[in-house]
């Protein structure tokens, strides 16, 4: 048995060299186009990059150009490596082919993420460095491929979202300033022009609040227990969590200095007796 077994290994091996010492100039050689294929995909990536950067294209784009001109280099020095070999690429690529329709049931899910990556990248709704808010999740896009989108919100949390889940969501993009709603409710016997005015007062005395759009700031409502002053103002995504609290503290402040009451909800309670 072990004779049998080492007569195997030596035709194998046998028939291992032979192959090597007629084909090694084809491996050889095959080698070199595909080290100079990747070399050449590499330059003329960076090439593309400085080019499109350069006329100010989206980054995104940008990088989805380069990777189809470096994936489009190396596909074809292997396939040149491969008919260095003797091997008819016209077969080839059927086979590849009919294995991509096949493979194409089992990965639905992957493809998916493709064909939504490619449709955000060219619609655009977003780009890398916008403020996003999606699926419940806000942050910076630090990154976006075919398959994927990597956020970073404001507490430094890196989210990986599949391509697929945003497609179809309904997206805030506050790439330039962030909404900041501010509201707080007063008493019906306060003077509610003066009220307002101190609201503007804090508001205005903060730097980080950006002046177009313009803040809009007024009565909202009439509440049970008070006359609701409502703020609406602008400001940089990442002023948004210091600029709230510095602005609701002024405003508590002021209402303070000035005699304004910040009401609780009270309810009257009756007792009504009945005679027996």
């Amino acid at each position: 048995m072990f004779g049998m077994q080492a007569h195997t290994a030596q035709e194998l091996a046998y028939i291992a060299l032979n192959f090597l010492s007629k084909n090694i100039l084809n491996i050889i050689g095959g080698a070199v186009i595909l080290a100079a294929g990747w070399i050449i995909a590499k330059f003329f990536g960076k090439v593309l990059q400085f080019i499109l950067l350069k006329n100010n294209a989206d980054i995104t784009i940008t990088k989805f150009l380069v990777d189809v001109l470096r994936f489009i280099i190396v596909a074809t020095a292997l396939l040149i490596a491969l008919g260095n070999f003797g091997i008819t690429i016209a077969p080839f690529i059927a086979g590849l082919g009919a294995i991509g329709f096949g493979a194409s049931f089992a990965l639905q899910g992957p493809l998916s993420n493709y064909a939504a990556g490619a449709t955000l990248i060219f619609t655009k709704p977003f780009k890398v460095g916008d403020i996003l808010e999606v699926g419940g999740h806000v942050g910076e896009i630090v990154d976006m491929t075919l398959a994927r989108t990597i956020m970073k919100t404001l507490d430094g949390t890196m989210i990986i979202i599949p391509n697929r889940k945003i497609i179809g969501e309904i997206m805030h993009n506050y790439s330039e300033f962030k909404r900041l709603d501010i509201k707080v409710g007063v008493a019906y016997s306060t003077d509610a022009d003066k009220a307002i005015r101190l609201v503007k007062e804090a508001v205005a005395s903060d730097k980080r609040v950006v002046s177009r759009p313009a803040p809009k700031i007024g009565i909202s409502e009439f509440a049970d227990s008070s006359v609701n002053i409502y703020a609406r103002l602008w400001c940089a995504q990442a002023d948004y969590w210091d600029l709230k609290f510095d602005t609701n503290k002024r405003i508590f402040d002021l209402f303070k200095a000035n005699s304004i009451v910040i009401p609780f909800p009270r309810r009257d309670v009756r007792i009504i007796e009945k005679e027996l």
